[in-house]
This record gives C-alpha cells, structure tokens and sequence, in this order.
C-alpha cells in the first residue's frame, strides 16, 4: 500500500530507495497498479514514491530494484536511486562535515534536490529543466526555512519570483506572499551575478 502525503520535501530515513512517480506511471500506468502488482509499500507526494529499509546495504530494496525495476527498464539515478541517511552528530556529539550541503548521492541526479540539515536529510522532487540558479534558490530556501521557519516546509514552500533585493515565494498555492532578503540565502553575489 502506498501512503499519500502531502509535503514536496520529504525526510530520508535508514537505506531508501527513491524512484520517480512519472516513471512509475510511464512503465506500469499507476502507483497503486504497481503497488499491488509487486507488494510494495512506502509513501508519495505525487512526485517521487519511496520506501526504506532498517539495514545498509538494503538486501531486499536491491533486490525488489533488480527483479522489478531494472527488469521493467527503469535505470539506476535516471528512474530510481538508493539513498543512505547521513548521520548528522557523531556518538562522542561532533557535528557532521556534511550539515548544510546536499547529500552526496544526489548529486548527479537532476531530478532530485537535497540537503542535511541538523534535523535530518531531506529530498525534494526537482523539474530538470530548472536552470542552475532556479535549484541553488530553491536548495537555499529550503535550507532556510528548515531552520528558521519549520512549519512553512510543512506548506510546500514555492518560489514566485527572484529580483534585486528578495526571492518571493508562496506556501500551498495560496496568495498570501513571502519575502526572504537575498542576502539570508548568498552571501557571495558576485558568484551567482544579480539576476
């Protein structure tokens, strides 16, 4: 059975295999076909579906992708990618080098955005054709709002608009209007220019 939640950003927990619902629809016309058809649990948000399981390396996900998956055409990091939870804070409390930049098993894979935050690792769906500036703005924002305005993630943060002075953005659709100054999110313009 699948689990629908309503939340673009999602929490990585354990080993998780990631796949992108687009393709589940192309190869096997439905999430719920698929779930029936092969047994498989986990959640979506519409965008991705995903599942995890308690070991690393995930024996049965590898498997579920190897008799299912690669045996329908889905290709490793272009359909699906397993993704390992990042340990944030080490046993003796020493803060992980990776906190505050995307996990590393995303970072050849176009459709999918992420970051560790001290709460956790955290992955979005991400359209492909998003320039270079358009990710990096949303990877900010959300990092952002992870951090000082939790309950707006819980609203499906989206970027309307990036000037001068602010990146604009709305939660759930709606016409209420946010503003966060560009200079929370870069610290450098002369990297990302001014547009």
């Amino acid at each position: 059975m699948i689990t629908y939640i309503d939340l673009d950003i999602q929490k990585i927990v354990f080993s998780t295999l990631v796949i992108k619902v687009s393709t589940v629809v192309e190869k096997f016309g439905s999430i719920e076909k698929f779930s029936t058809q092969h047994n498989f649990t986990g959640v979506t948000n519409g965008t991705i579906v995903m599942t995890a399981e308690m070991s690393s390396p995930p024996f049965q996900l590898e498997e579920f992708a190897q008799k299912v998956l690669i045996a329908n055409g889905l290709e490793l990091q272009k359909d699906f990618l397993f993704i390992e939870e990042m340990l944030t804070q080490g046993a003796r409390g020493e803060v992980s080098e990776l906190i505050n930049e995307p996990h590393p098993e995303c970072n050849e894979v176009k459709w999918l955005e992420s970051v560790i935050v001290s709460s956790g690792n955290y992955i979005w769906f991400s359209e492909p054709s998003l320039s270079d500036f358009e990710r990096d703005a949303n990877f900010r924002l959300f990092k952002n709002l992870l951090y000082c305005d939790a309950d707006k993630i819980q609203l499906n943060p989206r970027i309307t608009h990036i000037n001068e002075t602010y990146v604009h953005y709305t939660v759930s659709d709606s016409k209420m209007n946010y503003k966060i100054h560009r200079d929370a999110l870069w610290y450098n313009e002369l990297k990302y220019g001014k547009k």
